[in-house]
């Protein structure tokens, strides 16, 4: 019979060991850089077959979630390879809705609520709402004439 239970000095029973949540973004990001070929208005377009993290994580049979958040906590390496699946995402979103893959209406609403796009810039980034102080100009004649 074969060994039971968690692995020892595993206390919390935890399938997802590093090497495992390696190959789960390794095949994410495959699919994320997967194509095929849409018919639009009877033309052939070429565009990706995911822009979003929700689809991947279903068609890898997990929950976003999990990608997002709870493995990039406990291995924080993975942060990067995380960062660079959701960054292909984005590109396929706008890349598929500008190419009328998926509605444009679609693309906006994926992309403002995934991926904090907005309509119009909404802080002010350059002096974070504080009061901008600019001192006169002060002419000076230093006699020099033209």
């Amino acid at each position: 019979m074969g060994k039971v239970g968690a692995p020892y000095g595993n206390k919390n029973a935890e399938k997802w060991t590093f090497k495992k949540a390696i190959r789960l973004y390794n095949d994410a990001i495959e699919l994320s850089n997967q194509k095929e070929t849409f018919k639009i208005n009877g033309k052939n377009v070429e565009g990706y077959s995911f822009d979003f993290i929700g689809e991947i994580a279903r068609e890898l049979g997990t929950y976003h979630k999990l990608i997002t958040i709870h493995l990039p906590e406990r291995f924080p390496q993975l942060n990067r390879k995380k960062n660079e699946l959701l960054s292909n995402l984005e590109s396929n979103c706008y890349s598929n809705g500008k190419k009328g893959i998926i509605k444009e209406a679609s693309a906006l609403m994926n992309l403002k609520s995934n991926w904090a796009w907005t309509d119009r810039q909404q802080l002010d980034h350059t002096s974070k709402g504080d009061k901008i102080n600019i001192p006169p100009i002060t002419w000076v004649d230093n006699g020099d004439k033209q």
